[in-house]
Parts: C-alpha cells; structure tokens; sequence
C-alpha cells in the first residue's frame, strides 16, 4: 500500500465537493510530506500520465483533483471531479402518508396522474432516476433515510397499502425498487434551512423556502450538492451516520453492478450464478466449502449456519473472481457483516485483524481478539490484499 493511500482515503469519504487541507493535516494523514512538496508545485500536479506520481495517481482515482495551492501558507485546495453521469444521481421525496409502506416494501410508487387526470411532473420523475441513484427519504418534517434505486420504474397498479390515497390518485403508476438505509437520527430540514435554501431546485423544490415541505412535490431532483449536504447533515447531529453515508456508496455501487449484468453477453445460467454468488449463494458457496471448511473466528462447521463471505467484494470483483473459491470465506453472519464492512481482516498467515472502532463490538458478541488459523493459499492472499489495502478500517497487516 502507498503510503499516500490514506489521503486519497479521506478524500474519497468526504461529503463536500471541495476541501482545503494545510500541510500538517496531510502530514498527519500520510506520516510526512517529502521536502520536495513544500517547495515545489510540480509536486502537486494533477498527473495523468504513466509516471511516478502515484500520490497524484490515487487522489484522481478517488475523483478528486488539486485545484489550488499555496506554498507559502502551506494550504492546498481539492476539489472533486463532477462527471456529467453524476449530475440529478440524488431524488427527494416527500411521503409523509405512505414513507412506512414504502420502508417495508423496499419500493416508491406514484400514479401516473391524478384521478382528474390532471399531470403533475414529480410523478414523472419516477421515470427518470437510474439504478444506482440515491433517494432522500422526508416524513413528517424529518428525513429518515437514504435510498438506493435498486430497479428502475416500472408500471404498476397502486399498493393495496396506498388505498387511503386512491380517492385523489389514479389507480395506475410507476413503481421503483429502493433499499432503504435508515439514518440511527433523523435529520430536521428546517433547523438547517439557512444552508439548504440557496441550494434548492428553483422549481419543483421539495422544500418550501422556509424549510417546510412542499405538498404538491412527490418526487424531486436534487442537486449532488444538496444530496451530499444531507449526509453532512446527517453525521452532523449523529456521528454514526457516517457508517450509512459509507454504506449508500456501497450499495449504489453494487446496484449498478448487478444492474449492469443484463446488458453483458452472458447466458441466463451464468447470470443467475453471479446474481446468487452476490448473496453468498449457489456455485460460488459450494466452491468455498471446498476450500474453507468453518468460521474462523466461532469454529462452526455447520453449513446450514454460515455465509459465504467474498474477501474480494462482489462489487469490486471480475464475472471470474465473483465465482471463485479462493474468494470467500465461510462465516457466522454477524462475523460476515464485519469483514464485509472492513472493520475485521486477516494476515496472510491467518491471525486476525480489527480496527480500532470495532474492538469493543468483537468484545460484546464474545468473539476471540486473538485468532491464529491455518495460513492462506497463495490465491486467497492475492484476495486478502486487496481487502487490507482498500476494505479494512484499520492498520493494514
């Protein structure tokens, strides 16, 4: 690993589309700037060609540029790189009568028109957000969680959980997959108001000026700004929001991964195999048991109690590398959720590793801190290496 991966890190995990750091914050993130940073620009050049200027390399691939620099106050600016797919990737919406029925059913729906027929054209936007999308969740004056599009519109007739409503809707609608991230605090609009206003849609704005909801708007498109203050917001009143703004990329990331399955030159068979091997299913789990035969942290061998874990995330991963063995590991499900959220990892000789933030978690489920299982195949340390380098949360081993 570069030692300059942490601050392309912590740019990656930020919320805001611009952030100054001085000299001694990256000095503190990277364990020293070399001398050559403090009086050269050229140092801090954003560098696209094949060159040796892997600190700029990764600050790119995190999709962040340098946008400014001052030597003499030792303060350099970053800014994110806005790609024009980027822009409208955050929804609003405002459920206050039907956000419950929708949490549980992991969906939004809308009529296609009002019972008088009348157009109203937040109804239609359901017909324009994309896999991988991101949807802020308001409720009786709160957000209460973030969505990811999971499944793009589709016709449907309205929710028999939606009939309180059907006196003024249309029976026919638009129907959109969501998996619904609930924030651990919810977010009131209003007490922020004065940094959300000026960045309100001009029209069809899903707030009023005043930080009220706006009853006529169903669903509205947000600026990436607005949908990025949110999550800020969200941390903001609730530290541990910061897992569920790490969690939407995630999510969106893999939505659009499995999305992406149906438009590749595969055979129904081999898409149903990376579609099961997702949820540690199917051919990939039978290739893992082959290769892992327990939990190494509880020691079950039960099959029937174990997931099959990609070390690699299925995300992140090849068609190839999706179905391998040697990427998995077979696990006790609450175990499971720590390797894939990168708060535990393993050496390539077998011992555990924990970050720091989830010391006291391991602690309270009873789980060893200390393991030291069979040493790794040369292909399973290829994997492992991968998840140290760009999952694990704490000291790389």
């Amino acid at each position: 690993m570069s030692k300059y991966t942490p601050l392309a890190d912590f740019l990656r995990s930020q919320t805001v589309d611009s952030i100054a750091l001085t000299f001694a914050q990256i000095d503190e993130l990277v364990g020293g700037l070399p001398p050559v940073a403090r009086n050269h620009n050229a140092w801090w050049a954003n560098s696209r060609t094949d060159d040796s200027h892997t600190w700029a390399h990764l600050w790119l691939e995190a999709g962040w540029e340098r946008k400014s620099l001052d030597l003499g106050a030792e303060l350099v600016v970053f800014e994110r790189v806005l790609h024009e797919q980027e822009i409208s990737r955050f929804w609003w919406v405002n459920h206050k009568q039907t956000h419950q029925d929708e949490y549980a059913g992991g969906y939004i729906w809308s009529p296609k028109a009002k019972r008088d027929g009348s157009f109203n054209e937040t109804y239609q936007n359901l017909t324009k957000v994309r896999v991988g999308d991101k949807v802020i969740s308001y409720a009786a004056g709160v957000v209460k969680a973030i969505g990811i599009v999971t499944r793009s519109h589709t016709e449907a007739a309205i929710p028999k959980t939606h009939w309180e409503a059907a006196e003024y809707w249309g029976q026919s609608g638009w129907e959109v997959l969501i998996e619904w991230l609930p924030l651990p605090t919810w977010v009131e609009p209003k007490t922020f108001i004065d940094r959300i206003r000026p960045l309100l849609p001009t029209k069809y704005s899903p707030l009023q000026k005043n930080g009220h909801g706006n009853q006529g708007c169903y669903l509205a498109a947000i600026s990436p700004k607005l949908g990025r203050l949110i999550v800020e917001l969200a941390i903001e009143v609730d530290a541990s929001a910061l897992q569920v703004a790490h969690d939407i990329e995630v999510e969106g990331k893999e939505a659009v991964e499995v999305d992406s399955l149906e438009n590749e030159a595969l055979t129904e068979t081999e898409k149903q195999q990376l579609t099961r091997a997702r949820i540690g299913q199917g051919v990939f789990r039978q290739r893992v048991a082959k290769i892992e035969s327990r939990c190494r942290l509880t020691g079950v061998d039960n099959l029937a109690f174990l997931v099959a874990s990609h070390i690699k995330p299925w995300r992140d991963a090849t068609n190839e590398e999706r179905l391998s063995g040697d990427n998995g590991l077979l696990l006790s499900p609450h175990v499971d959720k720590l390797l894939d959220r990168g708060w535990i990892s393993f050496t390539n000789e077998g011992a555990l590793l924990i970050a720091p933030g989830a010391a006291s978690v391991v602690a309270a489920w009873g789980l060893p801190a200390r393991v030291q299982g069979k040493a790794f195949n040369s292909v399973q340390t290829e994997f492992l290496e991968y998840h140290r380098n760009n999952i694990f949360q704490g000291a790389r081993g």
